[in-house]
């Protein structure tokens, strides 16, 4: 079966192509979705770009799709599980983010939006959060406390960092580091 991947705030889809280019050799479906429309144009240039229609290699069975979702918006994620090209009905087997969490204000909305995306009955999907810690820790770590509040196992995954001096492994939290970065895999419990 064919695995169907959303990926949410998608900028100009460059997870979604490196996925798609990856996976050449398993079917599957990348939705890359974004709330702004000149975002989606840049999608689909990126899209045309690197899997040209005319072309018949393997790699453009998994060309990705643009769609625009503003998070939070239930007629917008109902179009988009419903649409018939897309998850014709079904959730995503994979939700993905990478540097979505910095706006406090859209954090609920985003929230929503995933928990809409994958419902407590989807047991086999997943949510991959890649996030980069900035300045305000508190706030940024209340958005994945409300995936611990709401339903989901919250896992850090294969993330760990040297120290300065290269002597021991550290976690993220420690904010002696130049890029403070995790990598969280959320599952319904």
């Amino acid at each position: 079966p064919t695995t169907s991947i959303v990926e949410l705030g998608s900028g100009i889809g460059l997870a979604s192509l490196a996925l798609a280019l990856s996976s050449s050799q398993s079917p599957c479906s990348i939705i890359a979705t974004d709330g702004s429309p000149s975002s989606i144009r840049l999608l689909n240039e990126n899209f045309d770009r690197y899997f040209p229609k005319d072309c018949t290699t393997t790699a453009t069975n998994n060309r990705p799709s643009a769609y625009m979702l503003e998070w939070g918006d239930d007629t917008a994620i109902d179009s988009l599980l419903h649409n018939q090209h897309l998850l014709c009905g079904k959730y995503p087997d994979l939700i993905m983010a990478s540097d979505v969490v910095y706006a406090h204000s859209a954090q609920r909305e985003l929230f929503h939006t995933i928990s809409r995306l994958c419902p407590p009955q989807h047991k086999h999907g997943r949510v991959v959060i890649a996030h980069r810690w900035r300045a305000n820790l508190k706030e940024e770590e209340s958005f994945f406390e409300m995936f611990d509040n709401g339903g989901f196992v919250r896992e850090e995954v294969g993330l760990e960092y040297y120290t300065r001096d290269n002597s021991v492994y550290r976690k993220r939290s420690m904010m002696d580091m130049k890029y403070p970065v995790s990598l969280f895999e959320m599952r319904r419990s």
